[in-house]
């Protein structure tokens, strides 16, 4: 339970921008004891740039894009 995934498990960095992603096991990062998965890769350097602002970001947009359906492959 510690390190459940962050936004129901879907990318923090789509959280950040206000919509849902799916991600790849392998591009994660643990930051304070949570665990924030991403895209891919290349999302993750981006994340890697603002860690604190994408989690305050995502945490702010989280409520709203938990509830979409949609989810970007």
């Amino acid at each position: 339970a510690k390190y459940a995934p962050q936004y129901g498990g879907f990318c923090a960095y789509g959280a950040a921008g206000g919509y849902k992603a799916a991600i790849d096991p392998a591009s994660f990062s643990v930051v304070d004891g949570k665990l924030y998965l991403n895209y891919d890769r290349t999302v993750q350097k981006e994340w890697k740039k603002d860690v604190p602002g994408f989690i305050a970001k995502a945490n702010k947009n989280w409520p709203t894009v938990s509830t979409q359906t949609k989810v970007i492959e």
